[in-house]
């Protein structure tokens, strides 16, 4: 799911039986609640967090749709509900076809309106210092799936899966130990006044962060936009 860049993925049984969903979320909360357990760095279970099967922290039973929904529907379901993954299963429950917000990113392309009319301006920055079972733990108690850091006047975003990625390649204790700093890449930026909407869709697609910042003249981070903003772009959710 890291190196794809996506969050959700379905998990099916032999015939294509839809059994849940598992998201980068759901890594995060298991990974969370077994260091919660453990209550210190030392005693962390590297091997019950890494080989747990997926089916047991997925999301079950999944929120689905039937029969022929259209895309503005399906998008007003999503945002409703704050979801990023919406199957569509035949009448058996077998996955048919799912809607992503990465979709929506696709399909807003073409649209020349302000990206800041569907940004989101409320910024929050992280600590390029915290530790990052720590940070994962303010990531998933947010809500959030990319955390943006400030370090010598540059900006970096880390994301939820660097940080998964990071446990799963190198799971020792000091890794749960290093800054978040570390596992942060250069943050996608773009211009305030000037980028459009189809600019902000394009670099979305292109990154696995599937997030940027909106700087304004003097450089200062105005805004984020990541793929729930495209979804509402696509709806036509602006504030401009």
């Amino acid at each position: 799911m890291g190196t794809r860049g996506i969050s959700h993925a379905a998990i099916v049984e032999d015939d294509g039986l839809l059994v849940g969903i598992v998201s980068v979320k759901d890594l995060a909360r298991h990974v969370l609640e077994l260091f919660e357990e453990a209550g210190t760095v030392e005693r962390f279970d590297f091997r019950a967090a890494l080989e747990t099967s997926v089916h047991e922290i997925a999301s079950r039973p999944p929120y689905v749709i039937r029969g022929e929904v259209g895309l503005n529907e399906a998008a007003e379901i999503m945002l409703r509900r704050g979801i990023g993954f919406l199957p569509v299963v035949d009448e058996a429950g077998r996955l048919v076809s799912a809607y992503t917000e990465l979709d929506y990113a696709v399909s807003t392309m073409g649209r020349a309106e302000p990206a800041r009319c569907y940004a989101t301006h409320s910024i929050v920055m992280g600590d390029p210092s915290e530790p990052l079972i720590e940070a994962l733990g303010y990531m998933y108690e947010k809500g959030f799936r990319r955390l943006p850091l400030s370090i010598d006047g540059e900006y970096y975003m880390a994301t939820m899966s660097s940080i998964l990625m990071a446990i799963a390649r190198k799971p020792v204790e000091e890794t749960l130990l290093e800054p978040l700093a570390s596992h942060s890449t250069p943050a996608p930026v773009l211009e305030y006044e000037q980028a459009l909407v189809s600019d902000a869709a394009e670099v979305i697609l292109a990154v696995n962060e599937r997030a940027l910042l909106l700087l304004d003249e003097e450089r200062l981070a105005r805004a984020i936009v990541t793929e729930r903003d495209l979804l509402r772009a696509y709806l036509g959710r602006g504030e401009c």
